[in-house]
């Protein structure tokens, strides 16, 4: 299983309003850790404010990052869309399955989130920055 992660320099993209965004995302998907890992009681308290952050969060910055891009004339954003729009569509799809809430699927969704957040900055996210700094 994913082990709760911190954000680190090498994440960076050198965007500072869009690295702050990505630091902001891992602080929610820590908060969604620290509740899955935590007692039964406080997890079901407290998942559907966490859920709803995420989802919210989540949705302000990918749509930020779109408008950025195209602003940037990125030649490539509408593949980079496509991406994000397959990762709202998981995510949804997991979030659909916490209306019953196990912390065992919190921590899916967890290990998802972050699985999905570093590969797509250091691949996706890291050809943009390159495409948008050398101009």
């Amino acid at each position: 299983m994913f082990e709760k992660i911190e954000w680190k320099t090498a994440y960076n993209l050198n965007v500072p309003t869009i690295d702050s965004q990505h630091q902001q995302l891992v602080v929610i998907a820590n908060e969604l850790y620290d509740l899955a890992n935590g007692d039964k009681d406080t997890y079901q308290r407290g998942i559907a404010t966490a859920l709803k952050k995420l989802v919210d969060y989540t949705d302000y910055h990918l749509k930020f990052e779109e408008d950025f891009l195209r602003s940037k004339g990125y030649p490539q954003i509408d593949f980079h869309k496509m991406q994000h729009d397959q990762f709202i569509s998981q995510i949804n799809a997991q979030v659909k399955k916490l209306t019953d809430p196990h912390q065992q699927d919190g921590l899916v969704l967890y290990e998802y989130l972050l699985k999905w957040l570093l590969n797509h900055i250091a691949k996706s996210d890291k050809a943009w920055s390159l495409h948008v700094l050398s101009k």
